[in-house]
Parts: C-alpha cells; structure tokens; sequence
C-alpha cells in the first residue's frame, strides 16, 4: 500500500469512527431555551421592590418544591426589557429584580439518562443571575453576557438532586441600571447505546437481588423492592426497577 493510500485508509477511519460516535450521542432538552429552537418556554415569576428583597426571599426559600405558587404570576419566557433582545415577558429590570420558577417532570427512564450522561445548564443573563434546583443553588455569575449563552455541567453530586416526579429549575436576577434579559435552560446529552444498567421487571426479582441488597443512589438500603421502581444498585452494578 503506497503512502497516499495508507494516509487516505487512516483519514477515513478517523471520519467514519467520529461519525459513529456523533450517530451514538443525542441530545434532550427538560427545559428549553430560545436558543435550542424549542421555542418560548411557560413559568411562573415574582417581581421584588429592590435588590435587597431577593436576601430575604432565599431565607423564606422561595426557589424550594414546597413554594407556595398562589401569588405568582403566569409568564412565557424568555424576560428581557429590550424588545430586540430574548423579549417575550416585558421585565422592568432598571426597577424590579424578578425570581423565575420553571417546572419539569422526569421519570425513571429520564433518571437512567442522567446517571448517565451530562446534565447542561445554558443560560444568556442580564444581571447577577443565581440558579437553584429543587431547592438547592447550584450556580451564579456575575454581571451579564449580553448575547451570548454560557454552559455550566452539574456535577454527579447535583444530578443527584433531580428526582422523578416534579422539579423545579429557579433564578433570580438583580435590577440593574442598564438593560436586563434572561433565557436558560436544562438538556441532557447521553449515549443510548451504552447505558450499563440492567433493565429488570419488578415481578422478576430473584433471592439474590433481595430486600436486603439493593441500595438507591444515595447508598440507601432499599427495605421492600416489591413496591419500588427506578434506578437501584445491587451487587455493585445499577439496575433499572421497572
């Protein structure tokens, strides 16, 4: 084999393996943003009188699941006081800082893809933006990025805050003297081809895969699995309950 087909061999190898790879990694959004192109996305929000309202606003835990929502407000994101800019939901932001609530619901499969793959927080801000899931911070940033989006990866210790069922994705931003926008979202990106977890019907469930041995993702003993699904760890490898 000659060295221009040697070099074309080992160029169409990198091609088709880079291409394999892409083919297997896909991506889900829980929370969209404007700029995912899922489109405008529903919530609930709060506008305060000044920036020193949002302290006491996180010592009532007002981004918790246990909220009470009577007195907040329907909207359609993205917020921005420029018509120009992610404007969809007029935000007075030279005069009112404003606290956002957005739910979600994942399942047990949804779970499966998380513990899984890599978890995205994209959010294009304006300004001092702090995120809070399910009632924990998880980020903040200072100032604004204009335009642009930033990404921000949870940690294995912060994916264990989503739970199936009902979340919530929160952030509050500061009023500021100049213009004031946010869009944010939540994706995950996974391979479906390469999960590691056992799949198992709950009636299934042999004598060694008892009571007494399988664990939630916490390092929990699991007391009766008979009335258990989602994802569980026995005998050192994760399992999905059905």
């Amino acid at each position: 084999m000659s060295i221009k087909h040697l070099f074309l061999s080992l160029f169409l190898s990198v091609v088709t393996t880079n291409a394999a790879r892409a083919v297997e990694t896909v991506t889900e959004f829980y929370l969209n943003t404007v700029d995912s192109g899922e489109g405008y996305w529903p919530c609930l929000f709060y506008e305060l009188n000044y920036n020193s309202d949002i302290s006491p606003a996180e010592k009532a835990r007002w981004y918790s699941l246990e909220e009470d929502e009577t007195y907040w407000r329907e909207g359609i994101g993205p917020f921005s006081i420029d018509e120009n800019k992610f404007l969809v939901t007029q935000w007075q932001s030279t005069v009112h800082p404003i606290l956002i609530r957005r739910h979600f619901t994942l399942n047990a499969d949804d779970l499966l893809k998380i513990s899984i793959g890599t978890v995205t927080l994209t959010y294009s801000y304006d300004e001092n933006p702090t995120f809070w899931l399910n009632g924990t911070k998880i980020v903040s940033a200072n100032g604004w990025n204009d335009n642009d989006y930033a990404s921000f990866r949870l940690p294995a210790a912060r994916k264990r805050l989503l739970v199936e069922g009902d979340n919530v994705l929160c952030v509050s931003l500061q009023q500021g003297v100049g213009g004031g926008h946010i869009d944010y979202g939540l994706s995950i990106t996974y391979n479906p081809n390469h999960t590691g977890i056992e799949e198992i019907e709950n009636s299934t469930l042999n004598n060694e895969q008892s009571d007494d041995n399988i664990y939630d993702l916490s390092g929990r003993r699991i007391e009766n699995n008979k009335s258990q699904s989602g994802i569980f760890i026995t005998k050192g490898k994760k399992i999905l309950i059905k």
